[in-house]
């Protein structure tokens, strides 16, 4: 690896690992990336001084700031909607503790682009943000096949199919999905058991622009929380929580553009 490139692929590996983590420390930098402690430093005085990393002096805690979100992906419409959500999902958080997601569609999988989790006290782990999931076995997989439109149901079959073409399970996944689909209508929402005694379980809902599912909403606690009452109550924090963001998205878009009619508050059959 050239000098010119190492540096840069260093400084990326201590962004990634600084993701997962409110504040860093040399030492915890360094079990993450194995860089010498010497070039860590070096590293984050030249982050520090571009404006992507504080530091707090006394305590010697790094930290991310604000700017590493121009390092991001080129803006869309599932970006704004996502930028709009966030501020949503950490209030509902702080309120009700329960951690909250919002996903887009991403090459097939739905992709966590903002995780409430840090807010909540009983998270799982610090962040899901950057967490990928299939459209059969996740929550918020099930959610989007099962109410996004005729049109991007039709093309994400179709590359799923695709993908498993050449082994012996094509025609069996194809019945997979439609079974998923049928059943997630039928319940009224996307849904990952949990895996094993004290696991985390999963709900989500889809939010819906002009008939097309832009991003989906979720919900993960302890599995043994969503049975009879504890399930309904979850359900109620995250219907509201769809409602509260399809009320912020009519209002940005004014009365000419999108309205709540456009945007279904009830997706549920």
């Amino acid at each position: 690896m050239s000098d010119t490139i190492g540096p840069v692929v260093r400084a990326l590996d201590i962004l990634r690992a600084m993701n997962h983590r409110p504040q860093s420390t040399l030492l915890s930098l360094h079990d993450a990336t194995g860089l010498p402690k010497s070039t860590l430093h070096r590293l984050l005085a030249t982050l520090r001084r571009e404006g992507y990393v504080r530091i707090d002096v006394v305590r010697g805690r790094y930290s991310l700031t604000a700017k590493v979100r121009e390092l991001s992906e080129g803006y869309t419409e599932q970006e704004g909607v996502v930028d709009i959500a966030a501020p949503v999902l950490r209030t509902i958080t702080r309120n009700t503790g329960l951690p909250l997601a919002v996903g887009v569609l991403e090459q097939g999988r739905i992709v966590v682009r903002y995780s409430s989790m840090p807010y909540s006290p009983i998270g799982s782990e610090h962040s899901t943000i950057g967490h990928a999931h299939d459209l059969l076995r996740s929550g918020m997989g099930q959610a989007f096949l099962a109410w996004c439109s005729e049109t991007q149901r039709t093309r994400l079959m179709q590359r799923l199919l695709l993908d498993a073409s050449g082994t012996d399970g094509g025609a069996a996944l194809a019945g997979q999905l439609r079974d998923a689909m049928m059943a997630t209508r039928a319940r009224g929402y996307g849904f990952r058991p949990a895996d094993g005694r004290g696991g985390s379980a999963t709900l989500a809902l889809p939010v819906v622009m002009d008939g097309d599912v832009v991003v989906v909403l979720s919900l993960t606690t302890f599995g043994a929380l969503l049975v009879r009452d504890g399930l309904e109550e979850c359900l109620a924090v995250l219907r509201g929580c769809r409602d509260e963001l399809i009320e912020c998205l009519a209002a940005q878009a004014g009365p000419a553009q999108d309205t709540p009619d456009s945007v279904p508050r009830n997706v549920e059959l």
